[in-house]
């Protein structure tokens, strides 16, 4: 069972600053406008909506907006935008609110965030509750949902926007099928804390959250946003059969019985090493390659969340 995250009562918004990048996702700006001004609500409140140029820096711009006083940044766009927007909030009190509006929201998922737009702006305006969630640091940047090395890497670099527009997740899983038929197994060397590991593998991932996706289906068992560590999954290619049993186990959620599916994990850094360098993706970009050094970043961000269920 997934353990209940740790939550505050909601912080007051008095100034509420909105990065609004809908790119890559399927609503309008004008959309996402309107449906914000529904709730906006009290006129004593101040608002300001931001939509980034061509070149803009997000994360500035959202370091500018907290030195200006605003105490609530919304992030209205995909898991790219969330992730910019969180990295110019980390080590701030202000609060970080989620309008997902891309192709998985992998953040918005694991937060039991509302993926419908009208109900997100609600809840960034109206009551919630209040999480601090972890990070994972690497290259001067910090990511909040997955860093990985390997298949899922090949994915995010190989499927294009258009692709994502037309087909949303299946462009995902079209492109994970073919690059599958051709991929080989790679050999890692991987460092937690100092303890290191070997392993002929598909995929090296480092999980700060265990949503895969938007599928309902997670990395394995009690990975949780914060608890001031990093899972590492590794998913070891036994044989031909390997990744058809791994997706059967991951289905039925016996991650740990699989013997192709192996965990480590950190409280303060991993180092992941390749036989030759391979592409990195960090929350659904592609952020480098390997060799990567990353440490683990506690409570580095308060985001906007519903009750629990009560």
């Amino acid at each position: 069972m997934e353990r209940m995250m740790t939550r505050t009562s909601r912080v007051e918004t008095s100034r509420m600053f909105v990065v609004m990048n809908v790119k890559s996702g399927q609503a309008s700006p004008e959309a996402v406008r309107r449906a914000m001004l529904a709730y906006w609500g009290e006129e004593d409140k101040e608002h300001r909506i931001w939509q980034p140029g061509e070149g803009e820096d997000i994360v500035e711009g959202v370091r500018r907006a907290v030195a200006e006083g605003f105490d609530t940044i919304v992030a209205a766009g995909g898991d790219g935008t969330v992730s910019a927007v969180a990295n110019g909030l980390v080590g701030s009190r202000a609060g970080l609110g989620i309008i997902p509006l891309g192709t998985a929201n992998v953040l918005a998922h694991e937060l039991g965030i509302p993926l419908a737009m009208d109900e997100a702006c609600a809840l960034v305006n109206g009551e919630h509750d209040v999480a601090a969630i972890d990070a994972m640091g690497y290259g001067g940047k910090h990511y909040f949902t997955q860093i990985g090395v390997g298949l899922d890497a090949l994915m995010i670099r190989d499927t294009n926007t258009e692709a994502k527009k037309r087909l949303g997740v299946l462009a995902y899983l079209w492109t994970a099928v073919t690059k599958l038929v051709r991929f080989q197994p790679h050999r890692f060397t991987i460092s937690a804390d100092g303890k290191t590991s070997k392993a002929r593998a598909l995929q090296v991932l480092l999980a700060n959250c265990g949503m895969l996706g938007s599928s309902g289906l997670r990395w394995g068992p009690n990975i949780a946003v914060d608890d001031g560590r990093i899972d590492v999954c590794i998913l070891r290619a036994g044989n031909l059969m390997s990744p058809l049993r791994v997706a059967w186990n991951v289905i039925r959620g016996r991650h740990r019985q699989d013997p192709d599916i192996a965990y480590l994990s950190a409280g303060r850094e991993v180092a992941i090493r390749s036989e030759r360098p391979l592409p990195v993706q960090g929350d659904g970009e592609v952020i480098g390659e390997t060799p990567i050094e990353v440490r683990v970043v506690p409570q580095a961000v308060r985001v906007i969340v519903p009750h629990p269920a009560r």
